[in-house]
Order: structure tokens, then C-alpha cells, then sequence
């Protein structure tokens, strides 16, 4: 890694490479060059960078330093990502609330959200059955059908993990990871920030009225309480797929797997509870 690192051109010489697991989907290094330390990330497509570069240039997110077709290279900041920090969970929630609604001004228009698309990628596995994959194209049919007629979208980070938000000890915080990013409506980003952090019903009024302060726009609730559902069921194959796809190296253990299954059935589970919720109070 270090000689491909080494061979960008906005290197002159790179002294240490050092892989960052905590959080991150991609590959992502931190790298000591030229007496400077930055952080380095593979890339898929353009549209990460765009939004990046979007992004750092209104300071929500780390100065860009390079890009190109396979490296995505920014200031490295000396801070540790959210979901470590041991502040409150409500304090947690407004620090990413406040960079969604920045995210969510930014003029940048990524790839339009497209639910069904989303759906027939997960459910193309060989490990699902005919009957598996009927039974789960009739359901999503039910879920993706209100979303059909959604309000304007804008740009969403589309995985607000607190992960994906960095904090400093000056209580700074930064938004990062834009693989997910996509034109859709804020109620998609809110319900997948719900869902990703696993945030209980209680907190969802907070969430809204956070939002609704902070951007001065009005969250349609029955259109979050439908992407709930649709982010509930996409993340739940998401998992399982995962679960069946992903290698088990000699050396790891058994339970690194348990827990991608863990959180499918916690996806699931928590869609279905909702979606009972939502049939009770209609």
C-alpha cells in the first residue's frame, strides 16, 4: 500500500502507512509525508468526491488535498469519531443533526435515490430462494410504494453514522464518508441516521424538532415513518448478505460474523415493531 501511496503525485515522500479500521466501510490510511500527516481513502466513483469536495469547501468536512479515480486524500484531523465518545446520547444526536442540516444545504446534487434499484441489488444473491426472493419483492412493493410520491430531494449523506462524525476535544466536529451520498428527501436522511444508530421511538420527536429549528424546514412524519421502514429493510439485507458473503479468515473468530447477523435480525426486527406502530396509530 505504501508504494501505490507513494507513486500520487501529491507526495514527495511517504515515511508511514497506517490502515483505520474504526468505522469506515472502505480502505481508509493514515499517512505520514512530507512532515504532514493526512488521511487517505479508496474510492468507487466520482460522486463521493464530488460531494467531498463540496462539502470541504463550506468546512463541514476536512480540506481535500487530491483526488483521483481510486484515491480520495484529506487533512487528517486528530479527533475520534462519534459513536466512541462517551457524551450523552441527546448531545450525540444535536452534534449530528447540526451537520446534516449543513450537508443538507450544500448545492451539490449527487445520484437520485432510487428505492427499487437499492432493493433488486440486495435481493440479486444466489443465497435467497425463489420463494425467498418473491415473498421479499412483495413486501418491498408495500414499503417503496409511499415513497413514490416524496417531496424534493437535496443532498444526503445517506449512512450519518456516528461513525461517520468526528469530534475533537474542543468539541469540533466534522462529517465524513460520502460513499452513500444521494439526491433524495431529508425525511430518507433522517430515517437512515435513526436506523444506522439504532435509536429508540423516544428519540425520534427530538430528532424532528432538532431539525426543524436548526433548518427552519418542516419534516413530513408520515413520509419519515415510511423511509423508516423502506431504510429498516434495506439494511437488514444489507446485513444478512453481508453475513453470507463475507469470508471467515482462519485466524478470526466465529463471532466477527455473529454480529453482521446480529444486526440483520436487530434491522428486522425493530422494521417489523415500527411497522406495527404505524399500523396501530392509523
Amino acid at each position: 500500500m505504501k508504494e501505490s501511496l507513494s507513486a500520487l503525485p501529491c507526495f514527495t515522500e511517504v515515511d508511514k502507512v497506517l490502515t483505520i479500521t474504526s468505522g469506515l466501510s472502505q480502505s481508509c490510511f493514515k499517512v505520514n509525508a512530507d512532515n504532514k500527516v493526512y488521511f487517505a481513502k479508496t474510492i468507487s466513483d466520482n460522486t463521493e468526491v464530488a460531494v467531498t469536495i463540496s462539502a470541504a469547501k463550506s468546512g463541514l468536512s476536512p480540506t481535500v488535498i487530491y483526488h483521483d479515480s481510486d484515491w480520495l486524500i484529506n487533512n487528517f484531523i486528530d479527533a475520534n469519531n462519534l459513536a466512541l465518545s462517551t457524551i450523552a446520547t441527546h448531545d450525540k444526536i444535536n452534534h449530528a443533526i447540526k451537520l446534516m442540516v449543513q450537508c443538507h444545504q450544500l448545492k451539490v446534487k449527487p445520484t437520485e435515490l432510487s428505492p427499487e434499484d437499492i432493493i433488486t441489488s440486495l435481493l440479486n444473491n444466489s443465497h435467497y430462494t425463489t420463494l425467498q426472493k418473491t415473498a421479499l419483492l412483495q413486501l418491498a412493493k408495500c414499503i417503496v410504494a409511499p415513497l413514490n410520491n416524496s417531496r424534493n430531494g437535496v443532498c444526503c449523506h445517506g449512512d450519518l453514522n456516528f461513525s461517520n462524525i468526528l469530534i475533537n476535544r474542543d468539541q469540533i466536529t466534522w462529517l465524513v464518508d460520502y460513499e452513500c451520498a444521494c439526491t433524495a428527501p431529508i425525511e430518507y436522511d433522517l430515517a437512515m441516521f435513526i436506523a444506522v444508530n439504532n435509536l429508540n421511538s423516544d428519540e425520534i420527536t427530538l430528532i424532528i424538532e432538532q431539525y426543524e429549528a436548526q433548518s427552519l424546514v418542516k419534516v413530513d412524519p408520515l413520509l419519515l415513518n415510511a423511509y423508516l421502514l423502506f431504510c429498516y429493510f434495506i439494511n437488514a439485507l444489507w446485513y444478512f448478505n453481508t453475513y453470507h458473503e463475507k469470508p471467515q479468515p482462519e485466524d478470526s473468530m466465529p463471532e466477527n460474523k455473529q454480529v453482521l447477523l446480529n444486526h440483520a435480525q436487530q434491522q428486522w426486527y425493530v422494521g417489523r415493531d415500527r411497522a406495527f406502530q404505524i399500523k396501530n396509530t392509523v
